[in-house]
C-alpha cells in the first residue's frame, strides 16, 4: 500500500464511525495538524474504494475545518499555540506560507485499503481506534513538558488503573483546586514522578511564579546538561565535524538559540523548592493556622505555600537580592523574609513562640549562592560550614515551641577532591539531637530524572551514582505522647485508601 495525495474534498466522512471527539479535544487536535502538518504524512487517512474514511476520520474533520477558517483566524490561532512560539521566525514564516499554499488547494495523504474485505473494513474502524497499552507516566513527567502533552490532546496524568491518582473520579484531591482536601499516601517514600505529584507542582508553579530567576545558573555549569536538547540532536554531526560540544555550540548555534533551550531548564538549574513537598509537611507537621519559620529561607516557596494554607510565616534570608524578590511574590500574605544571617534567627523571634521550623539548607558547596563572608555556601571547609548550621539551628529550636516538630531538606554532597561523601545527613541528625530535637521521621523524596541520563554517563566513569533523591528529616521537640494531643487526626475517604496499596499487596505494617 502506498500513499497518496489527494483533493480533500474526495475524501467522504464515515457515518458509521462510532468514535465521537469532544469539543476541547478536537480543538487540540486542530492546533496539534496546525504546529504540525508533517505527522499526516506519517498517519495518513485510510480510505475505501469509494474514498469513505475508514482510519483518520478526526484527522479528516480537522482538516475540514482549518480549510474553512479564514487565513487571518488561521495565523491569529497559530500564535496561540506553544509549539508555534518555540519556533524560529524563519520555521513560522515558512508554516504560515504552507497553509497559505494548502487553503488554496486542501489535500490530505491517504493509504487504500482496496483489499481488505467488507467484513475487515468493519473491524479496521473499531481496531484502529483502540489502544491496547498504557502510558508511563514517570517517562511523561521526565521527559516531556506536561503543558505540551496537553496541548496535544493527550490526558497526561490520567489514571492508570494501578492507584496512582489522574483525572479520574478517585484522585479529585490531586487535582482539584488547592482549597480541596488534597492527600499523598504517608509512606516514608515520596515520589515526585507520579502524575498526581505533576498535576499538583504544576498548579502550585503558576500560582508562585517562582522559577529561581535570582539563583539562574547556580546549579547547572555542564553546557550538556544546560543544553540538553542540542545535545542530543547535533551528536551524529558532532561527530562527523569532530567537535567537542563546547565547540560545536560556539561555533554553529546562535545566542538565541542557546537562550531558548537554557530556559527549558531554568528551574532544573537551581535547587528550587518541591511546592507539593512543601504542602505535605504543612499538613502533616504542621497545625491549623499556625505560625511557621525558616532560618535559611532561599526562594519563595515555602513561605508562600504556608501563607496560602493559612499559616504565618517568618524567613531569614542573607542574600538582599533574594529576600526582596520574596517579599513582591507574598505581598499581601501573611508572610515576610528578614534579610540577616540565619545564625541571626533568634534576634528576630521570639523564644518559644513558633510551631513548625522547616528549612533546606545549603548542601554546603554544592550549589554557592553568594561571596558574602557568611553564607554557608561559601565556607572554605566543610567544617567551618557545619559551624554556621549549628549555630543557626540551635538558635531556632530556641524560637520552636515545645512538642512541635522541625523539618529539614537534606541530600549528603561528595568533597570534591576525594570524591567520598561527607555523611551530610548524619550531621545533620547529631546538630539536632545534640540541640534537643531527635530524629522522629525520615522520607525519601524521588526526584525526576530529566538529565540525570546525561549525568550519569559521565558520572559512572568514576563508578559515581546518580543521585535522584533527598532525605527529608522529621525531628521533635518535646514528649512525643503529646503528638496525639496537639495534632489532628488525618481522615482519610475510601478511595483515598487506594493510593496506599502497596505492590505486594500486602498492608503496611504499624509501628
Amino acid at each position: 500500500m502506498k500513499t497518496e495525495l489527494v483533493k480533500l474534498s474526495q475524501i467522504q466522512v464515515n457515518g458509521a464511525n462510532p468514535r465521537i471527539i469532544k469539543d476541547d479535544k478536537f480543538a487540540k487536535l486542530v492546533n496539534s495538524i496546525l504546529d504540525f502538518p508533517k505527522m499526516l504524512e506519517l498517519r495518513p487517512i485510510v480510505v475505501d474504494d469509494t474514498f469513505v474514511s475508514l482510519g483518520g476520520n478526526m484527522r479528516y474533520r480537522a482538516l475540514s475545518f482549518i480549510a474553512d477558517m479564514p487565513f487571518d483566524d488561521l495565523k491569529a490561532r497559530l500564535c496561540d499555540i506553544r509549539g508555534f512560539q518555540k519556533k524560529t521566525e524563519a520555521e513560522k514564516e515558512a508554516l504560515i506560507a504552507y497553509w497559505e499554499r494548502w487553503q488554496d488547494n486542501p489535500t490530505a495523504p491517504i493509504i487504500r485499503a482496496a483489499d481488505l474485505s467488507d467484513a475487515e473494513q468493519k473491524a479496521f474502524i473499531i481496531k484502529d481506534n483502540v489502544g491496547y497499552g498504557e502510558w508511563d507516566y514517570d517517562m511523561l513527567a521526565n521527559d516531556w513538558e506536561a503543558e505540551d502533552l496537553e496541548d496535544w490532546g493527550l490526558d497526561v496524568w490520567q489514571s492508570d488503573n494501578n492507584g496512582g491518582g489522574g483525572t479520574g473520579e478517585s484522585s479529585k484531591p490531586a487535582n482539584g483546586s488547592l482549597t480541596d482536601r488534597f492527600v499523598i499516601p504517608p509512606f516514608s517514600i515520596l515520589d515526585t514522578r507520579k502524575g498526581y505529584w505533576q498535576a499538583r507542582k504544576k498548579v502550585w508553579r503558576e500560582l508562585i511564579g517562582d522559577m529561581g530567576e535570582s539563583r539562574n545558573d547556580t546549579l547547572i555549569t555542564s553546557p550538556e546538561i544546560k543544553y540538553k536538547d542540542i545535545y542530543q540532536k547535533t551528536r551524529e554531526h558532532r561527530e562527523s565535524l569532530g567537535l567537542s560540544f563546547k565547540e560545536y555550540l560556539d561555533k554553529y548555534v546562535p545566542e538565541e538559540v542557546k537562550e531558548r533551550e537554557a530556559s527549558k531548564v531554568l528551574s532544573a538549574g537551581v535547587s528550587l523548592l518541591d511546592p507539593v513537598m512543601a504542602e505535605l509537611i504543612c499538613r502533616w507537621f504542621g497545625l491549623e493556622k499556625c505560625k511557621t519559620f525558616d532560618c535559611f529561607a532561599g526562594d519563595s516557596v515555602f513561605g508562600y505555600v504556608s501563607a496560602y494554607l493559612g499559616n504565618e510565616f517568618t524567613g531569614i534570608e542573607l542574600r538582599p537580592e533574594q529576600a526582596q524578590l520574596n517579599n513582591e511574590r507574598v505581598e499581601g500574605m501573611a508572610a515576610c523574609y528578614i534579610c540577616d544571617d540565619g545564625q541571626n534567627v533568634g534576634q528576630h523571634i521570639e523564644p518559644n513562640s513558633m510551631d513548625l521550623l522547616f528549612s533546606c539548607p545549603p548542601y554546603y558547596d554544592l550549589e554557592k549562592y553568594s561571596d558574602l563572608e557568611n553564607d554557608a555556601s561559601n565556607q572554605g571547609t566543610y567544617e567551618e560550614f557545619l559551624t554556621i548550621l549549628t549555630n543557626a539551628f540551635k538558635s531556632a529550636l530556641g524560637c520552636l515551641k515545645e512538642n512541635r516538630f522541625a523539618v529539614i531538606v537534606v541530600g549528603d554532597v561528595r568533597d570534591k577532591k576525594t570524591g567520598f561523601y561527607y555523611n551530610f545527613i548524619d550531621d545533620m541528625k547529631r546538630i539536632f539531637k545534640e540541640n534537643g530535637a531527635a530524629l522522629y521521621n525520615e522520607l525519601i523524596l524521588i526526584e525526576t530524572g530529566a538529565s540525570t541520563a546525561l549525568r550519569a554517563a559521565r558520572y559512572m566513569e568514576s563508578r559515581k551514582v546518580a543521585k535522584m533523591h533527598q532525605n527529608i528529616l522529621v525531628f521533635y521537640k518535646g514528649n512525643t505522647k503529646e503528638i496525639k494531643n496537639n495534632y489532628k487526626k488525618i481522615e482519610y475517604a475510601s478511595e483515598d485508601l487506594e493510593l496506599f496499596r502497596v505492590d505486594s499487596g500486602d498492608e503496611p505494617a504499624e509501628d
